[in-house]
């Protein structure tokens, strides 16, 4: 990352660690009655800092998840030079063979055990040898939408490390649905970081669920932490380079919620 664009994303996650603060601190504070009230035999067993750092940590992750990480890949594209915007919307056009195929494709997928690993590269051959006279247009929102200085088009469904049964199953449409109609482009399942650690397999054994519609090692097709921030920023710098800037924020904010948030 250059200069400016690094100072950009510094200011972005100061901004909504800012918002954060001000919001559990002054505008939605930690009430112990209302724990008390709620859960009167934990609450009588466990000591309340628990509660309170249970109560920020769960705010926390849906900040993060509620776009915070879309918008910084979407910083970081524009850095390196191309053109990128957060919630893309591609209006496609596919026969009906098509897109009942997909449609009934994740269905099946997402009501069996994940035994068999999704070959996703023989999913899309055999719908590109689907023909029939009938087609249909098709709306897909992407988190973020990448075009490069050559014109080479990226869409990213940017979703939590351990995404939902639901979450994965769009992710599959809307990836099908891309790569059917523009094989040029590349289209990713993008997840922020691994959470069975960087440099480690994504693991069916501590999340199951994406591994029925995904092979969760297939970089063609999906990417994770350090594979998805170099992949937008075009560096392999990239992802270190990120977690340099939140090492950064973190020295103010982790004094910031131990003093406002926690009283210490």
């Amino acid at each position: 990352m250059n200069h400016t664009t690094r100072q950009l994303v510094k200011d972005h996650i100061q901004f909504a660690m800012d918002r954060k603060i001000r919001s559990l601190t002054l505008e939605n504070p930690f009430d112990e009655d209302a724990v008390l009230r709620n859960n009167p035999f934990g609450s009588r067993i466990v000591p309340n800092e628990v509660w309170l750092g249970s109560k920020f940590e769960r705010s926390f992750v849906t900040t993060l998840g509620q776009g915070i990480f879309e918008q910084l890949g979407k910083i970081i594209a524009v850095g390196s030079g191309a053109y990128a915007e957060n919630q893309h919307t591609s209006v496609l056009t596919l026969n009906t063979f098509q897109t009942q195929t997909i449609e009934q494709t994740v269905e099946r997928q997402g009501a069996v055990r994940a035994d068999a690993v999704p070959d996703i590269h023989r999913e899309i051959n055999n719908l590109r040898g689907l023909n029939i006279d009938s087609t249909v247009r098709v709306s897909v929102i992407s988190d973020l939408y990448v075009r490069r200085p050559d014109g080479h088009e990226e869409f990213y469904s940017f979703k939590t490390v351990k995404p939902n049964k639901d979450q994965s199953a769009i992710a599959k449409k809307s990836l099908l649905y891309l790569k059917v109609a523009n094989p040029d482009c590349d289209a990713y399942f993008a997840l922020p970081h691994n959470p069975a650690g960087e440099g480690n397999s994504y693991g069916s054994q501590s999340h199951k669920i994406p591994y029925k519609y995904f092979d969760m090692d297939d970089r063609d097709f999906v990417l994770i932490g350090s594979d998805l921030w170099n992949r937008i920023g075009e560096d392999d710098n990239t992802f270190d380079e990120l977690l340099e800037v939140f090492e950064e924020v973190g020295e103010v904010t982790r004094a910031r919620i131990r003093t406002e948030y926690f009283g210490l």
